[in-house]
């Protein structure tokens, strides 16, 4: 996770679990909006399986999804958010660093 972190401009790390509902289907609404950003990296994380990582990261509810500019956290969402502001989110971060 570090790695692609601090390897790549923007970088989304989605901390899911199998017990959790929700977590393909926003994991899906993700993906497609991400299509179109050629640059940005994603990692999905279980965090049940990964449960000291998740600790590392102040995860404690599932799904939350982090969003990395230049390795460093930038937006935190989770549970009950909305897709539309992530991917306005997404977007003027994109343009700030490739346009």
């Amino acid at each position: 996770m570090e790695e692609l972190i601090n390897n790549n401009p923007i970088s989304i790390v989605y901390f899911s679990g199998s017990e959790c509902g929700a977590c393909d289907a926003i994991k899906e609404k993700i993906l497609h909006i991400i299509k179109d950003y050629n640059e940005i990296k994603f990692l999905e994380i279980n965090a049940i399986e990964n449960k000291e990582l998740a600790a590392q990261h102040d995860i404690f509810s599932l799904p939350i999804l982090l969003l990395f500019i230049n390795g460093k956290e930038a937006l935190r969402v989770g549970r009950y958010f909305d897709i539309l502001d992530f991917k306005n989110s997404i977007n003027r971060y994109y343009n700030l660093i490739y346009k």
